[in-house]
Order: structure tokens, then C-alpha cells, then sequence
């Protein structure tokens, strides 16, 4: 049976916080329908009803641009660059954080207009966002309020790997990916790894987090249908390849955590970013030493 779509559904997926807006609805939906809706019809504003059908009356393709406006998050690279997709100002939706309603950069209220708007415009909401997540609970947090069906619309997914994470419920969301986001295009993953000494970084230790584990990496190769891969962080050096040659898909391999300048970064900030990448640079080669004979 087909669950119907319901505002707070999406809302909650995308950590939206209906409290401005859920008594006006309520009151709404308490309010008793009029006793002639012929007159009441009638008298409508007729400039409301020629704006709705002047936008359904829109080039399809104009229509589309809209939704993407709407329905993809954007923002001023300038709050947090670390937010970012790549160097756009698209944003990550971080699944992690509430977004209030003065900091939203999305508004999907415009799904609940109409069906025809619903049917052209949810698929944007869900392939056009890159979803951010760093612990697997989150991801199956929102797989679990859309459904299984906009599951399937998901294409672009950036996970970061905490060096303290548990390897299980990595492994438990990377099969159900495999399974169920059978739409996924695009993964970018980041494994953490704690280098403040040396001795952290050597083979067994457990402050190398899990980016030399071959569970892992196996659990990951077998989410088919991908065309990009770009992995960062501290991984074994065998990793990139292996990806290559079982999922088909371009792989990207960042030579550990690269943090990217900023064109208003001061001569300080580029000189302490300068001296963290080279740094950053150094451990993740003490990371790979040793790796080469990992076979998943």
C-alpha cells in the first residue's frame, strides 16, 4: 500500500523545523468548509488563480530551473567553506543539523502545491542534493522517513569515516546502500585517522580508524552503478585500484585531507594552510607505508 506524502515526512528527513508554520496549518485543517463553495469560488481573487496556472502554463524547462532553485541547497561559501560541494556554492545537506527556519537553503514546501508540481519536482530534491553524514545511524535516519522508493532518486552521498568509528554499523549501511540506493552516482569518502604522535600511525594501531580495513573496502566495492569516486584521508594504498576495477567507476584518490585556500585568505591563514597540508601530507605517507601487501 502506497504511503501518501506528508509535509512533515520530507521536513523531518531534511531537519527542518516546522514550528513557525505547523498551527497556521492545523488551523487550517480544523476549519469547517463553507456553506455555498460555489460563492466562495466565485469570489476568489482572480489574479490568485491566473498566477497558479501561469506557472503550470511555463516552459517545462523553466519550470525544472525553478524547482532546482528551490529544492538545492545553495549558500554564501563565505559562512563556512568547509560546507561547501567542492568550490560552488552548492551546500552540503548535513544530515546532522537542524536547520531553522533562518537558515534554511532549501524549501520543499513547494511539493505540497500540487500533484503535477509534486510529480515534476521531487526527483530534484533528492538527486540534485549531495547529502553529507558521518555516522551511519544518520543515513539510516533519513532512508527510513522517505521511503524506499526516493531512496532509489538518491545520487550523490559524501561520508566522512571518524577514526574511532565501529567498524559493524559502517558495514550494516554500506550493504543496505548496495541494496537499496541502487540510483547512487556519486560517493565522496574521507577516512579519520589520530596522528597528534607517531606511534598512532603504525600498522594496528587503533588511532588508524578504519581506513586500512578490508571489510570495509569490500562492503564499499560492491555498491554497483557508480561513476565517481573520490576518497580522502588516510587509506591503504591498494584502495584506489581495487574501487577502479570493481565498481568501473573514475577514482579520485586525494593524497590525504587537502584543505583548500580561500581567494580572501589572508597571508596567515595560506601560510598555516600551507604548513597543515604539508604536515597533513607527511603522516598520510606514514599511513600507506606498509599497506601494499592489503589484499581485500
Amino acid at each position: 500500500m502506497t504511503i501518501p506524502f506528508r509535509r512533515q515526512d520530507i521536513a523531518k528527513a531534511f531537519g527542518f523545523d516546522l514550528c513557525d508554520t505547523q498551527s497556521s496549518v492545523d488551523s487550517n485543517r480544523n476549519r469547517p468548509p463553507p456553506r455555498d463553495p460555489q460563492a466562495t469560488a466565485q469570489s476568489l481573487p482572480t489574479n490568485e488563480t491566473s498566477t497558479k496556472s501561469a506557472f503550470l502554463a511555463l516552459p517545462a524547462e523553466i519550470r525544472l530551473q525553478i524547482y532546482d532553485l528551490l529544492l538545492v541547497s545553495r549558500f554564501n561559501r563565505e559562512q563556512n567553506p568547509s560546507w561547501g560541494v567542492g568550490n560552488t556554492c552548492q551546500k552540503l545537506v548535513i544530515l546532522h543539523m537542524i536547520q531553522a527556519p533562518q537558515y534554511r537553503t532549501m524549501e520543499p514546501a513547494i511539493l505540497r502545491t500540487c500533484k503535477q508540481i509534486y510529480n515534476e519536482a521531487i526527483s530534484i530534491l533528492y538527486s540534485g542534493n549531495v547529502f553529507n553524514l558521518s555516522e551511519p545511524k544518520q543515513m539510516f535516519r533519513l532512508m527510513t522517513q522517505i521511503g524506499p522508493t526516493k531512496v532509489k532518486l538518491l545520487r550523490s552521498l559524501d561520508m566522512w569515516i571518524p577514526w574511532m568509528a565501529d567498524l559493524l554499523p559502517w558495514l550494516t549501511l554500506l550493504n543496505a546502500l548496495s541494496k537499496e540506493a541502487t540510483g547512487l552516482k556519486h560517493i565522496e569518502l574521507g577516512w579519520g585517522a589520530d596522528s597528534e604522535f607517531p606511534w598512532m600511525l603504525k600498522r594496528g594501531a587503533k588511532e588508524r580508524g578504519l581506513g586500512d580495513n578490508v571489510f570495509f573496502i569490500r562492503a564499499l566495492a560492491k555498491i554497483q552503478g557508480l561513476e565517481n569516486i573520490h576518497i580522502k584521508g588516510h587509506y591503504a594504498k591498494p584502495w584506489p585500484s581495487y574501487l577502479m576495477a570493481k565498481t568501473g567507476a573514475q577514482v579520485h584518490a586525494e593524497c590525504g585531507q587537502y584543505h583548500q585556500q580561500e581567494v580572501d585568505d589572508d597571508a596567515e591563514d595560506i601560510q598555516f594552510i600551507q604548513e597543515l597540508n604539508k604536515r597533513n601530507l607527511l603522516n598520510f605517507r606514514e599511513y600507506q607505508e606498509g599497506t601494499e601487501d592489503l589484499v581485500p
